[in-house]
């Protein structure tokens, strides 16, 4: 079933840095609805750096003074917490398709995410439809961006088309494994090589040894390295005939 997009909501967010990172993940998933709730100006600070790539996303970061602007059109909310405990029963992150998938295409969700150095309070996840935490087996916290990351990962997994990777002419469906007529010209080349430089065994002795060693599977990437250390040796022999 689909959602709709979900609103991003940082609360008291400390380091610009993240922001820049954040941005960048808004762009990757087609994001435009984020909130800043008393967070740290981004403008003139480490956001635009590591925001770089994705300046447009940081100009449509809104800034507001309390967590019940920033939800006021919210119909549910997910707030992620690396705490559980009191008043604290959040579900492991590969949960969290199943539980929103009742919530039905007229959701308004968001996600919640809190501050850098301590997280959600009680109060703010009582403001929650629901709590979600990341499992890991060592350090229970993450950095913010990266938590955004992994939360958005989850939300959009499955649920979005994305587009095909696109693949070169030369390859396209070259496959992993080199053909038998590559393997041949490599051979072919190498003997030629060889024998500029006066290599002292007979020309069919090297193909033969080539053919045989060739006659593994051998993967496309190593042949082409192979390949490229031979036309780096002619490189250098031009280079050295023109001085």
């Amino acid at each position: 079933m689909s959602l709709p997009a979900p609103r991003l909501v940082l609360l008291e967010p400390q380091q610009a840095g993240n922001l820049g990172f954040i941005a960048r993940l808004m762009e990757n998933y087609a994001l435009q609805d984020w909130w800043a709730v008393n967070g740290v100006p981004w403008r003139g600070s480490d956001a635009e750096r590591t925001g770089a790539m994705a300046r447009p996303a940081l100009e449509k970061l809104q800034a507001c003074a309390s967590l019940e602007d920033a939800l006021a059109d919210r119909t549910h909310v997910v707030g992620f917490t690396a705490r559980s405990g009191f008043r604290r029963d959040p579900v492991p992150l590969e949960d969290l398709q199943t539980e929103i998938d009742a919530w039905g295409p007229d959701a308004r969700p968001a996600l919640l995410f809190g501050r850098e150095d301590r997280g959600l309070e009680n109060a703010e996840c009582e403001r929650c439809t629901l709590l979600v935490r990341i499992p890991v087996p060592g350090l229970q916290s993450f950095n913010l961006s990266h938590a955004v990351a992994l939360a958005l990962h989850e939300w959009f997994r499955g649920r979005t088309e994305l587009p095909p990777i696109e693949i070169s002419a030369s390859r396209a469906g070259a496959g992993r494994w080199s053909g038998e007529e590559d393997k041949l010209r490599f051979a072919r080349k190498s003997v030629a090589e060889l024998q500029k430089f006066r290599f002292p065994e007979p020309a069919s002795e090297i193909e033969a040894t080539l053919r045989r060693v060739l006659a593994a599977p051998v993967e496309r990437r190593d042949l082409c390295l192979l390949e490229r250390i031979f036309r780096h040796i002619e490189w250098l022999e031009e280079h050295a005939r023109a001085e």
